[in-house]
């Protein structure tokens, strides 16, 4: 029940990107089970990059983001990732991990889930990570 729910949310999710995707920058939407990835044009130099949402017990479970080849999927090391001076984009970490709230990631690190925190939207996600390698990558 849960599974058939999380993608039934998560197709609404992808709907919603697609629909976003002019405004958001976005180049690629591929929807792969619970893993979407979204290929987008970084707004001031125009470099493309990937982020791959792994979406497993969603939304009971934030999503897991990390940037990646945009082929291949993977993250095959620092050169696919932004730099934000390792604010919220951890890419000297190991594993590399993108730190904030809303992601598996943060709150693996932070405490435990908040109620309302781990609903967030796909989208409001990657508008939060845009906002950090504009500002800062």
């Amino acid at each position: 029940m849960i599974d058939a729910a999380t993608h039934a949310l998560l197709g609404e999710q992808v709907a919603r990107l697609r629909e976003l995707a002019p405004q958001l920058g976005i180049t690629d939407i591929r929807h792969d089970g619970l893993v979407v990835l979204v290929s987008f044009r970084r707004r001031r130099d125009g470099k493309v990059f990937a982020l791959r949402f792994r979406c497993d017990g969603w939304p009971v479970v934030p999503p897991s983001a990390h940037f990646v080849d945009e082929t291949t999927g993977e993250d095959r090391g620092p050169e696919v990732w932004p730099t934000d001076g390792e604010q919220a984009l951890k890419t000297t970490a190991q594993p590399r991990f993108i730190c904030l709230p809303g992601t598996r990631e943060y709150h693996e690190r932070h405490g435990p889930i908040q109620p309302n925190i781990h609903s967030n939207a796909l989208s409001s996600i990657l508008q939060q990570v845009q906002q950090c390698i504009e500002a800062r990558g």
